[in-house]
């Protein structure tokens, strides 16, 4: 029994040690179709060279060995330059394989490794702009990230010595804002606004562009902090853009911060003297400190109303046909015709001095009439004719003209006008 016990413990070494051998023999096998890539591959037997190599990575054992990958990255960056493989895009495997032998071995074989990297890295970035050219935006954000994530490598030192530092540390950040780019305008905004923040943030892509879409995406997630504190930071860096200019303008005609508006106003009236639309949003920030919503007119409301109708006419001066313009300043005069209209509608008696009174206001009042008319008739003969092609703003404009021409001639009693207006603007409703 003794010694049958020990044949038997023989025997199962043997297996074990048979066993082991297999496995080793396998492995071995494995090995032989990464050897046979490589021969393939040096007598450009392509279409071998590609099939030994997939053979090899299907193996378990064999799949995540540096030798193996490496010839894998080898046999598939040549691939990239033979036309029939172009179209599956063999420079991605090449990357993924590198990726994975880095994981396993940083150093094998660096100074080859890293001329691969980089021209998957330059191969991605061109295929995520075409990508982002073609309106496939979150197709070309994976393809950018890609770019990032090789020059990143080691903390993004892998490259610093490869001479190529300078030009690739470009091409990240330009990847960077491809993708901030492309999931900005894919409606994405929280997740945009990362990127957003890393491409202002890097002196190479810090544009006024950049801004203005990051304060475009904390405007639609509502962040109202973020979006003036980036609009502040914006007028640091680009104080004379024009559109952050006026992102800052709106923020404070939204806030109804109107001191602040109208100093931010007048600075950019000197600055550009010869802009209409800065003496506009000036003439109507001054015609509304003037007369408050509340009703109740600050000391000064007559020293602005007459601010605002000299930059309405400044405006006009520099944009006559601009009808937004004559509507608004016909209004400045109409209104203060409205206001003497009411207070003749509150004299009730009929004294004489009550009939004074009322006759000094009405002659107030039809001047003001007058003076509003030539500005409504203005904006009335550049929109008329144009109904069917008037966009909503010009066309709100253009009832509002016929409304006030309406009274306006009314009160001249030229009724055969005033009926014609009116039946102007009820036909637009």
């Amino acid at each position: 029994m003794q010694f049958a016990t020990i044949i038997e413990n023989q025997m199962k070494k043997a297996i074990l040690i048979i066993a082991t051998l297999g496995m080793s023999f396998h492995g071995i096998g494995q090995d032989k179709y990464v050897v046979s890539a490589n021969v393939a591959l040096n007598n450009k037997n392509y279409d071998e060279a590609k099939e030994s190599i997939d053979k090899a990575m299907a193996s378990p054992e064999t799949k995540e060995k540096p030798k193996a990958l490496f010839t894998k990255a080898q046999v598939y960056y040549t691939l990239q330059s033979v036309d029939k493989y172009k179209s599956i895009y063999p420079y991605r495997e090449v990357a993924q394989s590198v990726f994975k032998l880095i994981e396993i071995k940083p150093d094998y074989e660096k100074a080859v490794v890293d001329q691969m990297l980089l021209f998957c890295a330059y191969s991605y970035y061109n295929d995520g702009v075409k990508a982002n050219n073609e309106k496939k935006f979150a197709e070309s954000a994976e393809l950018m990230k890609n770019v990032v994530k090789i020059h990143d490598l080691e903390g993004g030192k892998r490259f610093e010595k490869s001479g190529k530092a300078k030009e690739f540390d470009t091409v990240n950040a330009e990847a960077y804002l491809t993708m901030a780019n492309g999931t900005y305008y894919n409606s994405k905004f929280e997740e945009a606004i990362p990127l957003l923040i890393n491409a202002k943030n890097n002196p190479i892509t810090k544009t006024p562009n950049i801004y203005e879409l990051l304060i475009s995406a904390y405007s639609n997630v509502k962040n109202n902090k973020e979006y003036f504190a980036t609009i502040e930071e914006a007028r640091k860096y680009f104080p004379e853009d024009i559109t952050l200019r006026n992102y800052e303008l709106n923020y404070y005609i939204t806030a109804g911060k109107q001191d602040e508006l109208v100093k931010k106003l007048e600075e950019a009236a000197v600055k550009e003297p010869d802009n209409a639309d800065i003496q506009y949003n000036l003439a109507t920030t001054y015609l509304g400190m003037a007369n408050p919503k509340d009703g109740k007119k600050p000391a000064n409301s007559a020293e602005l109303s007459t601010k605002s109708e000299e930059a309405f006419q400044h405006a006009l001066k520099l944009s006559p046909d601009n009808a937004g313009y004559n509507y608004n300043f016909g209004a400045l005069y109409f209104n203060q015709a409205t206001e003497f209209n009411e207070q003749m509608n509150a004299i009730s008696g009929s004294t004489k001095a009550e009939q004074d009174k009322y006759d000094a206001l009405k002659v107030k009042r039809d001047a003001l009439f007058v003076k509003s008319l030539p500005y409504f008739e203005k904006s009335y003969s550049v929109l008329s004719g144009k109904e069917s092609e008037l966009k909503a703003d010009d066309l709100r404009f253009y009832k509002s003209t016929l409304s006030a021409l309406s009274v306006v001639y009314a009160r001249q009693n030229k009724m055969d006008k005033s009926v014609e207006m009116k039946k102007k603007y009820d036909s637009l409703k």
